[in-house]
């Protein structure tokens, strides 16, 4: 007897239809992107935002890709939602605290490469679809910085620790 294969879930399940339509406009508007690439980066906001809120207590730190972090901020935008996304389901709330950078310009967060395949891998043990292209090490956030990703989930592998994405 074999077990039943579970198809991955689409993240953009956990919110309202058509709050999911305006918050992926919202997006693709605020980022120049086509509505196709909004719709898929604010799905997989969703779902990082699910699995980091449900990572067991001293799993590894989760990190943003570039592709995936602008829908992140537009949802936060939406405070009553952003809000209600996490305190409906009991979740503790993943909170953002911008990086800007240390004080002499040196401290980075790990390498996109090194950290992004542990992300996408939990996102997918979360039961999440995952859109590669959006999560690929090539990601970065400014110029020069050698394809550092774009912050954590604040739970214990930031370098940096007043600039962190945590729960």
């Amino acid at each position: 007897m074999t077990a039943p294969v579970m198809d991955a879930t689409s993240a953009r399940t956990l919110v309202d239809h058509g709050f999911f339509t305006r918050l992926s406009r919202r997006v693709a508007n605020a980022s120049a992107l086509d509505q196709k690439t909004a719709d898929a980066a604010t799905d997989q906001a969703l779902a990082y935002l699910a699995t980091c809120a449900q990572k067991p207590a001293g799993a590894p730190s989760l990190f943003m890709s570039r592709a995936v972090d602008p829908a992140w901020h537009a949802f936060l935008e939406f405070t009553h939602q952003y809000d209600d996304f996490f305190t409906s389901r009991g979740w503790p709330k993943v909170h953002h605290n911008p990086c800007d950078g240390g004080p002499d310009g040196t401290q980075a967060y790990p390498p996109a490469a090194e950290v992004l395949p542990r992300t996408v891998a939990a996102i997918k043990d979360a039961g999440f679809r995952v859109v590669p292209e959006l999560w690929t090490a090539e990601m970065s956030c400014g110029e020069g910085d050698g394809g550092d990703t774009c912050g954590d989930d604040g739970g214990g592998g930031n370098p940096l620790p007043t600039c962190e994405h945590s729960v």
